[in-house]
């Protein structure tokens, strides 16, 4: 009798999860599973190609002008012509430096042994949390209003930009946006006019891919890059237009994407705060759902300094002397965010969101 009513009894809980589980005199065996609360999944960074880098910048030029328009012109029998030179800017990427520490207490990984393994458990949370801080970092750079964080490499939501339309002055890549300097101004479409918002339309996406094809990017793996949200409010429009969308698209990352006109349509969880709009003279960062892109993936890259990405650097204590009762490490990337084109790259703002 004492021992069934140990089994179930109410009122000798302590340490029990829950009731019925029997009371504090009987042994519970844990699942060895740890079930994740923070989804951990990325949707974007796997989507750009990586690159190396030997020094610590990126170089690259951009050509502005093929030079003056008579560089090609129509003459008469036995004249001459003058080769005019094309001009050129030239642009870096800084390499930055970022990591995610983890480390465990001889007495825990002593006490958890025959529980679970608490150093890989911590490594593989480490490594994941460094793939989220990438993709973060890539979306929306260094505005920690967004997702950003103050020290990262310039992000999407600081490199869609343009002087012409918007007035951005900021300084890309060493060079600052100037009415001088339209090949850091990326291509523009409103999805309604100055100081309106208009829900998501085809009519609008039309727009950015003739935009994209005009700017000489039709033949370029291109990309739309939206919200969760604004990914649901455009399946929705093409539900009565399936001649657009293919069944299935596998892309680069082992991702099956849904398509418009074949462009994929990718949703990210951390573009719901890249929002502009625009109310002539003056942009405004919304940080709400307000934009998506069309994007010229050709021209975006991830800069990886000496293959230094994603390494794992174990440390045994915590000082030099390694008197620290403690294992653990660090996995880091040395690298950067570049878009190396801009006027291929585009932006559809004014978006009411969804």
């Amino acid at each position: 009798m004492e021992v069934r009513t140990a089994l179930a009894t109410t009122t000798n809980t302590t340490g029990v999860l829950g009731s019925g589980a029997g009371g504090a005199e009987i042994n519970k065996m844990i699942d060895k599973i740890m079930v994740d609360f923070i989804n951990r999944e990325v949707e974007f960074s796997p989507m750009v190609s990586r690159i190396p880098m030997d020094q610590l910048a990126h170089v690259w030029n951009i050509k502005t002008n093929l030079g003056s328009t008579e560089k090609a012109a129509f003459y008469g029998d036995g004249a001459t012509g003058t080769p005019y030179p094309s001009n050129k800017t030239q642009l870096y990427a800084v390499a930055k430096s970022f990591r995610a520490d983890y480390e465990v207490t001889g007495l825990m990984m002593a006490g958890s042994a025959s529980y679970y393994n608490a150093l890989e458990d911590e490594s593989k949370d480490a490594l994941s949390a460094l793939k989220l801080l990438e993709e973060k970092s890539i979306l929306c750079g260094t505005d920690t209003s967004a997702y950003g964080y103050a020290n990262a490499f310039l992000g999407l939501l600081q490199l869609m930009g343009s002087n012409a339309t918007f007035g951005d002055t900021d300084t890309i890549y060493g060079v600052a946006r100037t009415g001088a300097r339209d090949e850091l101004d990326v291509s523009l479409v409103a999805a309604a006019g100055s100081g309106l918002t208009a829900d998501i339309s085809l009519d609008a996406l039309d727009a950015s891919i003739r935009v994209s094809n005009t700017q000489g990017a039709r033949a370029a793996k291109r990309l739309f890059l939206c919200s969760y949200a604004m990914h649901d409010a455009i399946n929705a429009l093409l539900q009565g237009k399936q001649q657009f969308v293919a069944p299935s698209l596998e892309v680069e990352g082992g991702f099956t994407l849904s398509t418009y006109k074949r462009i994929p349509i990718l949703g990210s969880r951390f573009m719901d705060k890249n929002g502009i709009t625009w109310s002539s003279p003056t942009k405004t960062a919304s940080h709400a759902d307000n934009s998506m892109y069309l994007l010229d993936m050709d021209n975006i890259k991830m800069g990886i300094l000496k293959g230094i990405d994603a390494k794992h650097v174990p440390i045994m204590g915590a000082d030099a002397s390694q008197r620290s009762d403690v294992e653990g490490g660090f996995f880091k990337t040395y690298g950067t965010f570049i878009m190396k084109k801009f006027n291929t790259q585009v932006l559809i703002y004014n978006i009411t969101a969804p």
